[in-house]
């Protein structure tokens, strides 16, 4: 009869549906699984450090300098280090010889990033004001967390203007989340982990990456 006709055939639409909603369910769980593997892509924000000449030049007031005198050969080191990982073809100058400039050139912050860029002969200038640099978190007796923000730009020198190409500031915590007991790590134990990591954000703006959300655990490893 027809009505049984129209009967089945409902039930075969509805079956398709299902197989359909399925499917996609299945797609969405995969999409996500992978990118939870595998992170998710993330563009450059200033993508011109690829076979470019390049200074590294960190400004610490004295505050800063007194307490920590190596902070800046220590940010410098490690996003050196993680520079010449993430964009191979970048060429940094050595950031002892940028330190011993500055501390030979007591005007060396009046200058203009064309001459700091002319004096290195390099094409850009990674300039970071450091505004605070710690191990212990802020208002606690001892506690253990790194802590590094920073204003930090990006200077062409083949370019006529005098404004950055690319500026962020940054403002990293290690771990994020908590401070550790101070019997639990060390202050140098901390401040590398946050040097990685500030030097590993920093680093990220400049290339394509695939960004990955680390775990609780692996947050405070």
């Amino acid at each position: 009869p027809a009505s049984t006709r129209r009967l089945a055939a409902r039930r075969v639409v509805g079956v398709i549906g299902l197989v359909l909603a399925a499917t996609a369910l299945s797609g969405c769980w995969l999409f996500a699984a992978n990118e939870r593997i595998n992170g998710h892509a993330v563009a450059a924000q200033y993508n011109g450090l690829a076979n470019q000449t390049t200074a590294i030049v960190i400004y610490a007031d004295q505050a800063q300098t007194d307490e920590f005198p190596n902070s800046r050969l220590e940010i410098s080191s490690f996003l050196a280090t993680q520079l010449r990982q993430d964009i191979p073809t970048i060429r940094l100058v050595d950031s002892r010889d940028v330190i011993d400039w500055q501390d030979d050139t007591l005007n060396w912050a009046n200058l203009s990033m064309h001459d700091i860029a002319r004096h290195f002969s390099v094409n850009r200038v990674i300039y970071i004001e450091l505004l605070n640099y710690s191990a212990h978190a802020e208002g606690t007796f001892g506690d253990l967390q790194g802590h590094i923000r920073a204003a930090c730009k990006v200077y062409d020198a083949t370019n006529p203007g005098i404004s950055p190409v690319w500026s962020d500031t940054l403002d990293i915590l290690w771990p994020p989340r908590r401070p550790l007991d101070p019997t639990s790590s060390s202050e140098v134990a901390v401040r590398k982990r946050v040097l990685e990591e500030f030097s590993h954000q920093l680093s990220n703006r400049f290339h394509d990456h695939r960004d990955i959300e680390p775990t609780i655990s692996e947050e405070e490893e």
